[in-house]
């Protein structure tokens, strides 16, 4: 499956109802689950407030799932597509030299 990074930076609604946190987790959590997803979830310190790492079927159902997380208007979301170690090989190959 490929994988998705997901940076989320707390709204004024998510940083005054933080304690709710946990469950909003659950409830994401749960969500990705429904739609054939894996998340792992970090707090981090920085520019971020968080960062997922999301493993979906396709751009698609990942799309999905973060826009329906940023819906719930406790976060903002920077989401991208992250590539694993074991997929270098097969990017680089066929890079034209300069």
């Amino acid at each position: 499956m490929p994988t998705y990074l997901a940076l989320h930076k707390h709204t004024e609604e998510g940083a005054q109802t933080i304690t709710q946190l946990p469950e909003r987790l659950e409830r994401a959590t749960q969500l990705a689950h429904s739609m054939d997803c894996e998340v792992e979830y970090y707090l981090t310190n920085g520019q971020y407030d968080s960062a997922v790492v999301v493993d979906a079927p396709d751009e698609r159902t990942a799309k999905q799932l973060a826009l329906s997380v940023t819906s719930t208007g406790t976060v903002t979301t920077e989401f991208q597509r992250a590539f694993h170690e074991s997929e270098l090989e097969d990017l680089t190959a066929g890079i034209p030299e300069p």
